[in-house]
């Protein structure tokens, strides 16, 4: 294999041979466990394909405070959203921005590095919608598999252990250089909400955040975790700059994909399978480009309907929005203490100091309404301990597009309401929204980047849970404990209030209208090729992952997630890629990590 390699360092394949056993598209957070696990099996040829560059040496991919700066640059497929009839009216032409990896790594490359699995409920809701195989009892061992824990804390009370691997080939670790984890702990207590691992028995409560940074302070995605310790695998075959422009099907069979490499097409047929795990964004388009789809869009895009299948519906996402307060604490994320010499000579001689973390310092979870099940959080908050200053604001801006008068408000406003003082910002995210939406092709230009429409908030009732929400997050400000250090709960009046002012201030109405205008999504895509009974008639693959009416063509991404779970999804994405290739080898891998857990349940 030797003489196929690229440069150097990384072991990139320039030439692509004309036939593999396994052809995995996307080389993300799940697509890259899937092709490392399948060449564990020395007899099997497997081809990565990656339509991103490398990650290798890239320093901004690695030190995990500089996630925000990966937006809108070569590693990003820059998306947007369409135009949102009930949703995002803060922002230019009632659109966001929607990241999404192309590198080695995918998402897990370009996102905030949090780790949350999810509730044991959501997977067993998964299990109750015809998922056989997926209840939590099912899926906790492939997150128990790929995981490495590694206490950096010595000695941390919090980790349930019992419900951690400190073996896996991904480090997962917890590190809050702030003293405002202590305080919203605190502030956690006031109310009588515990400190909790939510990775653990129980989800409600509060908790420093667990992140995929390894014990040295660099991002741990799966191209690092995954990928780099089996290339040396002469049966293992890593493309990029390869786009995946259709999967070929003869009859019920998938019998190789179409590449578009360095500008030209080429053909790679397969022996045994395709394995699609090209993103809940990306998954949907191949596929429809591939004649596997709404029949009504694929007609009207010109394309030869091979399966009638609901590929591109069912679109879920998690919105948050702001809550912020100014703080006089001094430890918190200042440009300031970021750009300070010490701080900087820390990180490189210890892997120590502010640029080791997520800026997601804290996490906490509640059940607010009143129809959520028992022990199923429908709010999560991200908290960040950043501040107002100027380079902030104007980094704000570009990330998330506001209108120009708004923007112009927000600043004024800022300004006024922190001065000189440092910020604390309550992101308020809605974990299970009613509303849900789709990803089309471009009928005028179908290789193009998809028309991706969520429908953000088209259900009042998730407005609802919403408005819940920000009061929690006001009531946490109100606290002893936050109040002690600066805190103030009622900002939003002050800096918004020139644009909602047809509402009485502190009324439902009032707030629901600040989501309607500021509520952004967190870039969780799931849903659209959603896994289920083979007879329901939403689902696009059976529980085998495998697309209904096809022998050998599979989809293993966060697209076949049924439900958005509750919370972050890079780990679920993880677990589903170590799960497909347990189904695909025919094997059970995680034997290990059954019963010693669940006895003790």
């Amino acid at each position: 294999m030797s003489s196929l390699l690229g440069r150097k360092g990384t072991k990139v394949t320039n030439i692509l041979l004309p036939e593999y056993d396994y052809i995995v598209v996307g080389a993300g957070s799940a697509g890259a466990v899937v092709a490392a696990r399948l060449s564990e099996d020395a007899g099997s040829s497997i081809l990565l394909l990656e339509a991103g560059g490398d990650d290798y040496g890239d320093k901004m991919v690695a030190v995990p405070l500089m996630y925000g700066a990966l937006q809108r640059t070569h590693r990003d497929w820059m998306l947007s959203v369409e135009p949102q009839k009930h949703a995002l009216k803060a922002f230019k032409g009632n659109r966001n921005y929607y990241p999404r990896g192309k590198m080695l790594g995918g998402s897990s490359n370009l996102n905030a590095m949090i780790y949350v699995r999810g509730c044991r409920l959501d997977f067993d809701r998964w299990a109750e919608l015809g998922c056989e195989g997926w209840s939590y009892e099912d899926v906790l061992p492939y997150f128990l598999k790929s995981e490495a824990f590694v206490d950096i804390n010595n000695g941390d009370s919090i980790v349930e252990k019992d419900y951690h691997n400190t073996r896996g080939p991904q480090e997962v670790t917890r590190f809050s250089p702030s003293s405002l984890s202590r305080v919203f702990r605190s502030a956690g207590e006031e109310l009588g909400y515990k400190t909790v691992d939510y990775n653990g028995r129980e989800m409600i409560g509060v908790s420093p955040s667990f992140t995929n940074v390894t014990k040295n302070g660099l991002r741990a995605s799966t191209s690092r975790a995954f990928l780099r310790p089996a290339m040396d695998r002469p049966n293992l075959h890593i493309s990029i700059h390869s786009h995946v422009e259709k999967v070929l099907i003869e009859g019920s069979r998938a019998v190789g994909v179409l590449v578009k490499k360095d500008g030209r097409e080429v053909t790679v047929r397969c022996r045994k399978e395709v394995i699609i795990c090209a993103g809940a964004i990306m998954s949907p388009q191949i596929l429809l480009l591939s004649g596997v789809g709404p029949r009504q869009h694929l007609d009207e895009a010109k394309i030869p309907v091979l399966k009638d299948l609901p590929v591109g519906e069912n679109l879920q996402d998690h919105l948050f929005v702001p809550v912020t307060s100014p703080v006089t604490s001094t430890d918190l994320l200042a440009r300031s203490t970021l750009l300070n010499p010490l701080n900087i000579l820390k990180y490189l001689w210890s892997g120590g100091g502010w640029l080791r973390v997520s800026p997601i310092t804290e996490l906490a979870f509640f059940r607010l309404g009143s129809a959520t099940p028992p022990g199923m959080p429908d709010i999560q908050f991200h908290v960040v301990p950043s501040a107002q200053e100027k380079g902030v604001r104007d980094r704000t801006e570009k990330m998330f597009d506001y209108k120009d008068e708004i923007f112009t408000d927000y600043l004024e406003s800022g300004a006024k309401i922190f001065g000189s003082r440092q910020g604390v910002s309550i992101s308020v995210t809605l974990l299970h929204p009613k509303s849900t939406g789709t990803v089309r092709l471009n009928v005028v230009d179908p290789k193009g980047p998809p028309l991706v429409d969520p429908n953000f908030l088209a259900r009042q009732e998730d407005v609802d849970i919403f408005v819940k929400g920000i009061r929690e997050a006001q009531r946490f400000l109100d606290t002893k404990a936050m109040k002690a250090i600066g805190a103030e709960s009622r900002n939003i009046e002050r800096a918004y209030k020139p644009i909602l002012w047809q509402h009485a201030y502190d009324s439902d109405g009032y707030y629901g209208e600040y989501v309607r205008h500021f509520a952004h999504n967190v870039y969780h895509p799931t849903s659209t090729c959603k896994m289920g009974a083979i007879d329901d008639p939403t689902t696009v693959v059976d529980s085998q992952l495998r697309v209904k009416g096809f022998s050998n063509l599979r989809v293993a991404d966060a697209s076949v997630i049924p439900e958005v779970i509750s919370g972050n999804t890079n780990a679920a994405c993880v677990m589903i890629g170590e799960k497909a290739a347990d189904l695909i080898r025919g094997i059970d891998s995680v034997r290990q990590f059954r019963k010693p857990l669940f006895s003790k349940l």
